[in-house]
């Protein structure tokens, strides 16, 4: 039986379709992710997105700052090889994985040694061969944030810097759109959200 937290049951009661747009960025990193043999994720809140990401067959290690969220991801998703941890991940090492992934992290992170520390963090662990997705509200949603998003929203990224960013350790980085459920190439600054893609990192 899975028990929602009082955040969650609150936003799938007044505001399903965010919910949804939120599952809709985890399948889309779970299809970049399908041959990545473990999956370690920054920032995995309560663990809604690991059952997707994991498939069920892959360790998994979820990581968050988020005490009252990290317990609720133990007690409805936890299993021999899905982990959470309540921890600062800024600097870890907890090995290397074939797929870290990160979705709605970065744009709370402080530019800066921070910022730094985020993405030193990523590739510290992740294999030679291993593929990141890091996924964020583009820059020029700001204008249509809520008052609450923009308080937490304190380091945000258009295409171009989240590219040249990732640039600085993943030889190849490829940048997605989204709008909605709607994962897409168009005009970046008309995105609402956006992905980056890295693989390969840069040794």
């Amino acid at each position: 039986m899975i028990r929602l937290s009082p955040h969650m049951a609150y936003n799938l009661k007044k505001d399903p379709k965010r919910l949804a747009f939120v599952l809709a960025r985890y399948s889309f990193a779970a299809q970049m992710t399908t041959d990545c043999g473990s999956i370690l994720e920054l920032g995995c809140s309560e663990g809604i997105g690991a059952s997707m990401l994991h498939g069920g067959t892959k360790p998994y290690l979820g990581m968050d700052l988020d005490t009252p969220a990290i317990e609720t991801a133990q007690n409805n998703f936890a299993t021999d090889t899905v982990r959470f941890k309540n921890e600062n991940f800024l600097n870890m090492d907890e090995g290397k994985f074939e797929a870290v992934v990160s979705l709605d992290v970065v744009e709370h992170i402080s530019k800066g040694a921070d910022e730094d520390a985020f993405f030193k963090t990523i590739y510290d662990n992740i294999t030679a061969n291993g593929v990141c997705v890091i996924g964020t509200p583009n820059i020029t949603s700001t204008p249509y944030a809520s008052p609450e998003s923009m308080r937490g929203h304190v380091n945000m990224f258009d295409a171009k810097r989240l590219k040249s960013t990732s640039e600085n350790y993943f030889k190849n980085v490829f940048i997605f759109s989204m709008n909605d459920e709607v994962v897409h190439t168009g005009y970046h600054p008309m995105a609402h959200y956006l992905f980056a893609v890295g693989c390969n990192k840069i040794t």
